[in-house]
């Protein structure tokens, strides 16, 4: 679901670091913050936003009447899910993680770029294809938790820098004002993406929702949005985030056992909903932009490396791959650019 997002997350994430920086050594070291943001997140209702009005309203909700909860929740967390040194590592297994954001999260860490966008990855794979290149990452991709607190640390910074104060607001150029929205957008984008978390109830609903909505007519499925349907359903039920392997297993049980009937009737009445809904034209989600550098990039990218099999979901390790060929496997490519 590309255009289905939890405003919440990103709330609940801010408070976290925010908290986080202020907590002694010691007490960092029996912390992981993908717990404390899954442990916050199954206690607050979801807020799930399918277009830019909808993401604007759900945010605005969340400062007004959940500010305190989620400052008292993160709390909380830090408290109930702290462990000793012994601590087995369990980490929820990659292939739950993904996104297309997280796609580009390993584009970053592949060619080592702490601020890399869709529109970037191109130039930056035919540089690496002509100087061969190639800085090599570690086995798997569970990050340590030195390591993300190391990366915590980093994108708090990044992300606090203040903004040059302008005692008249109104010499603010519109340049300026576009490059801040942008930014703001494209956090918003990446947002969670070095935490390693996920509502299980997500790819859950929609798989419910594409079964149902493929037994309709052709003519009723070209006015259904599954992201839609999926925000009504998600909204009304109750969060299931998973941060460990044992998590996800435990909570996929649960809603084998007791809310199997619950999310089919819910479906049910979102598509209901949506059909008879009147066809609207809504600005999609304020970050959906980047998708679609995404989609310019993977053209770009099947034309450069001669792989039509490339997809947002296997971007990464396919670049990886033709990044560890030799030269030599590329003649295509050198010939039609060095002419």
């Amino acid at each position: 679901m590309s255009s289905c997002r939890n405003a919440l997350e990103e709330l609940v994430i801010e408070e976290a670091e925010a908290q986080y920086k202020r907590l002694g050594t010691d007490v960092k070291n029996r912390v992981d913050l993908s717990e404390v943001i899954g442990y916050t997140l199954n206690r607050l209702p979801p807020m799930y936003a399918t277009t830019q009005r909808g993401w604007v309203q759900q945010r605005k909700r969340a400062d007004q009447e959940l500010g305190g909860a989620i400052a008292k929740t993160v709390r909380n967390g830090f408290l109930s899910t702290q462990s000793d040194v012994l601590r087995q590592n369990d980490p929820i297994p990659a292939h739950e993680l993904i996104s297309q954001a997280r796609s580009l999260f390993k584009l970053r860490k592949l060619f080592s770029k702490d601020y890399l966008k869709w529109k970037d990855v191109p130039e930056i794979v035919r540089d690496a294809l002509d100087s061969g290149y190639y800085q090599s990452l570690s086995n798997g991709t569970y990050v340590s938790l030195d390591r993300r607190n190391s990366l915590l640390a980093r994108s708090y910074a990044v992300r606090r820098k203040k903004v040059p104060i302008v005692t008249n607001t109104s010499r603010v150029s519109k340049t300026e004002k576009d490059i801040s929205s942008e930014i703001k957008d494209f956090e918003s984008y990446m947002s969670g993406t070095i935490y390693r978390y996920s509502n299980i109830l997500e790819s859950l609903v929609a798989a419910i929702i594409e079964r149902r909505v493929n037994r309709l007519d052709e003519a009723i499925q070209k006015k259904i949005s599954i992201d839609d349907v999926a925000a009504y359903v998600l909204n009304r039920l109750p969060p299931m985030y998973a941060t460990s392997r044992r998590g996800l297993q435990n909570l996929r049980q649960r809603v084998k056992s007791e809310m199997t009937n619950q999310i089919i009737s819910i479906v049910k009445e979102a598509l209901n909903k949506v059909i008879q809904a009147p066809e609207r034209s809504l600005s999609p989600l304020p970050f959906e932009k980047f998708n679609l550098e995404l989609e310019d990039t993977l053209v770009q990218l099947r034309e450069l490396l001669q792989r039509e099999d490339i997809t947002w979901r296997n971007i990464a390790e396919t670049i990886e791959e033709c990044l560890r060929e030799p030269k030599s496997g590329y003649p295509t490519w050198r010939a039609k650019h060095d002419v």
